[in-house]
């Protein structure tokens, strides 16, 4: 028998929607599912697949991240399905014949969405430290003349 393995997908919670209910047409009970966002510059294969949506099955706090972060178990043999609404040049969904909204879908293997998002996730973060970086050496620069200007009133007394 086939073993079955799991990617896990780390993603922070304001990128992952819980619980979402809805109503079963053929039933009418209520029922709930997962949504999960990709972060922009999450580039697969050459495409940014920034802001498309998939719906996982299950959504677990991170083990390893922390509470902030979630974990999204996918099967590593089963592609994900990656849907994203086509806007309109007024900036409103674009709708097919029947009044829906068009859907671009792209599909990726779990591997790769993981390695995406990971290095989505480090170009953002070294992103964020360089800026952090600049920040102190201004800060740095700013100081000395701050401090000079302190100590002459202080002579001044």
């Amino acid at each position: 028998m086939e073993e079955r393995k799991n990617v896990y997908l780390s993603l922070h919670k304001s990128f992952v929607r819980e619980g979402i209910e809805y109503t079963d047409r053929a039933t009418g009970e209520a029922r709930t599912f997962n949504s999960a966002t990709l972060p922009k510059g999450t580039v697969v294969d050459g495409v940014d697949v920034g802001g498309y949506e998939f719906s996982p099955m299950f959504v677990n706090e991170s083990r390893f991240k922390g509470a902030d972060f979630r974990d999204i178990p996918l099967l590593a043999n089963r592609e994900v399905w990656l849907r994203k609404t086509v806007m309109g040049r007024t900036a409103s969904p674009r709708l097919d014949e029947g009044g829906r909204a068009v859907k671009d879908t792209v599909k990726v293997m779990p591997a790769q969405l993981k390695e995406a998002v990971d290095a989505g996730r480090s170009r953002y973060l070294a992103e964020r430290a360089e800026h952090a970086r600049q920040a102190s050496r201004a800060a740095e620069h700013e100081a000395p003349a701050h401090g000079e200007a302190s100590r002459d009133r202080e002579a001044e007394r």
